[in-house]
């Protein structure tokens, strides 16, 4: 067979010694039929070498990645098996087989973009089918939820003590999973939806305390006294989105009162100097700055790690904190739209803080 005619349909270019890129033409199982002379090169071997080999012999994963690329009619990073080597492969099928391009993608900047690019892509499709499965995901543990609920107030008539036992049980977890469902799904949402800002003229101050008095229950039963503050300096009014700021509060009291049980909790309202906003890397203008701070909520450094990044803590042996980590993931997303940052500060033996910056405008 004429792999040149095959390739180009024409016997005016040479395809072995004139292209700069590496060409290898392969079978459907992924047995290497014929190559150019930069093959050898890039792949570091001689052509007798390669064409008595099967592409998966070089290329990790290649026979996946080489269908998903006909699929999708887009290239594919791929990784060399025992090598840190990547290259650019560009597939196109042709009677029994595919040709297959490779460019050198070793270029650091090249394969960092082409790669978050890719991770970018993959994160926003896997959020989507989440939320297309929201109602499949909350539904069935709503229902537990409810049921559970309605037998331990005995609609469902008399229990037994262990029975009422199991049935406690079976409510606190079920609506403990529901909770952890809503905000993996707030989670994906605030990944994968650009989220627009709509700036209004907000009373700061009169938000705050309305959330705080939405979420009595979240400390009632509780020694703990909570207060709002704010500086002598702090104006009243600032434009931003009151809503992402609600989300962004309520989150954040969540994630302070499921973790203290007596003490003060202290949320204050602040106007941050030039200075420190230059500190925090920010660009000149105004801003607010809000703090919720616990002299009882106490992290270590290892708390304090992978604190805003799920994906990592998952894998880490802080696991436990997984649920804090996917609702501050949240809050730093929906920060990013608005143009603003958070960070976590904590002193041992004093204090914990949360602090939040946003523009004003």
């Amino acid at each position: 067979m004429d792999f040149k005619k095959i390739l180009f349909k024409t016997n005016s270019i040479d395809v072995e010694h004139s292209l700069p890129d590496a060409l290898i033409f392969i079978n459907k199982d992924g047995k290497i039929q014929w190559v150019n002379d930069i093959a050898a090169e890039v792949f570091e071997t001689s052509k007798m070498h390669l064409m008595t080999s099967n592409i998966s012999d070089f290329i990790e994963n290649a026979i996946n990645l080489i269908s998903n690329a006909v699929i999708i009619n887009k290239s594919a990073i791929t990784k060399s098996v025992d090598k840190e080597l990547y290259y650019d492969m560009t597939v196109r099928e042709i009677e029994d087989g595919y040709v297959l391009d490779f460019r050198n993608a070793n270029n650091n900047d090249f394969y960092n973009d082409s790669a978050n690019q890719d991770v970018s892509v993959i994160n926003r499709e896997k959020n989507n089918f989440l939320l297309k499965l929201s109602n499949d995901l909350k539904s069935p543990i709503q229902s537990i939820v409810g049921f559970s609920q309605a037998m331990a107030d005995g609609l469902g008539g008399e229990m037994s003590e262990q029975q009422e036992k199991y049935i406690k049980i079976i409510n606190k977890n079920s609506s403990d999973l529901m909770y952890f469902i809503a905000k993996l799904l707030e989670m994906s949402q605030t990944e994968s939806v650009s989220i627009q800002p709509e700036r209004k003229t907000v009373d700061a101050l009169a938000l705050v305390n309305s959330v705080v008095k939405f979420n009595e229950q979240l400390y009632k039963g509780k020694d703990v006294k909570i207060s709002v503050t704010q500086d002598d300096n702090y104006k009243k009014t600032i434009s931003t989105d009151g809503e992402i700021l609600k989300n962004i509060l309520q989150d954040l009291l969540e994630v302070m009162f499921k973790s203290v049980d007596m003490g003060e909790v202290i949320i204050n309202l602040s106007t941050p100097t030039e200075e420190y906003i230059a500190d925090k890397g920010l660009s000149a203008g105004t801003y607010s700055m809000l703090s919720i701070s616990s002299s009882s909520l106490l992290l270590s450094e290892n708390d304090l790690e992978c604190m805003f990044d799920p994906y990592k803590i998952v894998d880490s042996t802080n696991r436990k904190n997984v649920l804090r980590a996917i609702v501050l993931s949240s809050v730093k997303n929906m920060l990013q739209a608005l143009g603003g940052i958070i960070w976590v500060e904590s002193q041992i033996l004093k204090s914990t803080s949360f602090n939040v910056i946003i523009p004003e405008g």
